[in-house]
């Protein structure tokens, strides 16, 4: 038998499998948390927080795969959350240990069958009309490649200096108030200036932290009632509570009608809102962890435990359907919170607004640009910005083809300039910059 998107179903394909293991380290970070004294949060205190995972060229990874490679380098002691492909290791001159396990990546792919439930090929749909398209069905399926941390490969010894760069980038920096508990400027900014998508009270006495979806308001008590701890490095963490409280509230309020719409139906206590409870503490717990700081489960959430673990066990892809949600939150967040992080003059998180960082400096560098043919036939354009891995894009057909016609080398440049504005964002300020194909100039 085969299954709606073409796999054998008696074998489950890499996506499949992906997230079973994805399902499976859920469930087991769940049953440690389950344990009397636990202490850690949902990823659990990484050894090298404060930054997205990444892969070697700069590029982070996003959404899902970003929640569990944070919780892979944690889970197993990695130095920092670095991946690698089988290939980019041996093209960097290193090797994978014998014996190590690869996490999966995934991503979303389309199958196209036609009235008669035939596969059509990317180039057959792409050629067809409009008209001819309408009568074709496609189904998203989940692909995934694998990965392997930079500390399961012998890149330290074959790459010590670069190893000791990506070292120093992911070093967090610790940031103390007059209390001793831990800081985070762009959260702070963004309470002080009400810059969140919905008001923040966070000045005030009170007992606990609550979203209210009818007044569309957060609040949160004073960050003094959480310095509880007896140590000076408990205190630091008491530091780390309260703005992991906030994010908490903050994804709720994400789900609000106006905004992505998930808390419409939510009643307390049902299947609904158990679910939500778990995509705010797993947003509050990626955007946390990307910032420098873990999320520890609130103590009213402990209760949902059991549940969680037993829906997941009882149907696997409700991590799917959890993640999705987690993603759109997270990104949301993470978007204002790179908006207070660019006005304090610090790295963003997202990639997208590193470009747009890096397009305001004088000094910026275009390396490895080119429009190309894909081996489908597509088309597609490349870069890497002073050392940021752009990813490839898709352009139109009609660029690339007047790309490769042009013979004056100027006007070729001036396209691709033009092309890799109008695909990655404003850019304007690296037009006056040298093209560097392949290599320096």
């Amino acid at each position: 038998m085969r299954n709606s998107d073409g796999t054998d179903s008696g074998r489950k394909n890499l996506g499949e499998k992906a997230i079973d293991r994805f399902t499976e380290m859920m469930i087991s970070r769940m049953e440690q948390m389950k344990s009397v004294g636990w202490k850690q949060g949902w990823i659990g205190n990484a050894s090298a927080p404060g930054a997205m995972p990444q892969n070697v060229s700069g590029r982070t990874y996003s959404g899902s795969n970003s929640f569990f490679l944070q919780m892979d380098t944690a889970m197993r002691g990695y130095s920092m959350p670095v991946y690698l492909t089988f290939m980019q290791a041996m093209d960097l001159k290193a090797h994978v240990r014998e014996g190590e396990t690869a996490m999966p990546v995934v991503y979303w792919d389309v199958m196209a069958k036609d009235e008669n439930g035939k596969k059509v090929s990317k180039e057959t749909l792409r050629n067809m009309t409009l008209e001819q398209r309408a009568k074709v069905k496609k189904i998203p399926f989940l692909k995934a490649y694998h990965v392997f941390n930079i500390d399961q490969t012998n890149f330290a010894e074959v790459q010590p200096e670069k190893f000791e760069l990506l070292n120093k980038l992911f070093a967090a920096p610790d940031i103390r108030d007059t209390q001793g508990m831990f800081v985070s400027k762009a959260l702070d900014r963004m309470f002080e200036r009400q810059e969140w998508l919905c008001p923040i009270r966070y000045d005030q006495q009170v007992q606990g932290a609550y979203f209210s979806p009818s007044k569309d308001i957060i609040v949160i008590p004073r960050k003094e009632q959480f310095n509880i701890g007896n140590s000076p490095e408990e205190v630091y963490k008491d530091g780390m509570e309260y703005y992991s409280t906030a994010l908490h509230e903050m994804a709720h309020s994400t789900g609000a009608a106006s905004r992505l719409d998930r808390l419409s139906h939510d009643k307390f206590g049902d299947a609904k809102y158990a679910k939500e409870e778990l995509v705010a503490e797993l947003t509050a717990a990626m955007v946390g962890n990307s910032m420098g700081f873990d999320k520890r489960i609130l103590d009213n959430n402990a209760a949902y435990l059991d549940g969680w673990i037993y829906t997941l066990r009882e149907n696997p892809k409700f991590i799917v359907s959890v993640m999705a949600d987690v993603n759109k939150a997270a990104n949301m967040v993470l978007e204002e919170v790179d908006r207070q992080k660019m006005a304090l003059g610090e790295q963003p998180l997202l990639d997208k607004n590193r470009v747009l960082t890096v397009s305001n400096q004088q000094e910026a560098v275009i390396e490895n640009a080119a429009i190309i043919k894909q081996n489908s036939g597509r088309y597609a354009v490349r870069a890497t910005v002073n050392g940021v891995d752009l990813g490839m894009k898709p352009v139109e057909r009609a660029t690339a083809l007047l790309y490769f016609s042009l013979t004056d080398k100027l006007e070729k440049d001036r396209l691709l300039s033009h092309t890799l504005q109008k695909t990655y964002g404003d850019l304007s300020a690296l037009s006056t910059q040298k093209m560097v194909h392949g290599t320096k100039r």
